[in-house]
């Protein structure tokens, strides 16, 4: 389940069209887990950045794991106690991505906003499955993955 929060209609399809395609590859159904994005501008990103990372600048995206470890193959029952008593989904996290740097960004990698939020919206997503690229090992791993997921939902470079 995914929820949107200020988003145009434009952008929902883009994000929507990501969240199937990361629980499609990751053998997770849709709707047993719950996922909330937020489009932000520069000034509140900057502040999230600064308190909860204590890095003094806007970023693109950031990404709030609300679990340490998602265990593959992907399970509810591994979670049970943790499911939602309203919908009966888990909840993985929360990413918030910066309209202006996003827009930025697809200016300068000359690529389509559509392109830029589906690579960043990939990128938190995996974040919240416990992907990183703090090791070189585990950034090509991660790197092969956002790959792999915008060519399979069409999102591809202009």
């Amino acid at each position: 389940m995914l929820e949107l929060y200020e988003f145009t209609k434009e952008e929902q399809k883009v994000a929507k069209k990501v969240f199937r395609t990361v629980c499609k590859l990751h053998g997770i159904k849709t709707n047993a887990v719950s996922v909330e994005i937020s489009m932000v501008d520069m000034r509140e990103i900057h502040q999230l950045n600064l308190t909860t990372r204590q890095v003094d600048k806007p970023t693109d995206v950031l990404s709030y794991p609300a679990l340490d470890n998602i265990i593959f193959p992907f399970d509810k029952k591994n979670y049970i106690d943790m499911l939602s008593p309203e919908n009966n989904t888990l909840y993985i996290g929360e990413i918030i991505v910066c309209r202006e740097i996003m827009a930025e960004q697809a200016v300068e990698y000359g690529h389509s906003e559509q392109r830029e939020l589906a690579f960043l919206i990939t990128h938190g997503l995996l974040h919240l499955l416990g992907y990183d690229h703090i090791e070189e090992d585990m950034r090509k791993v991660m790197r092969a993955k956002e790959d792999e997921i915008l060519q399979i939902a069409k999102f591809f470079r202009d």
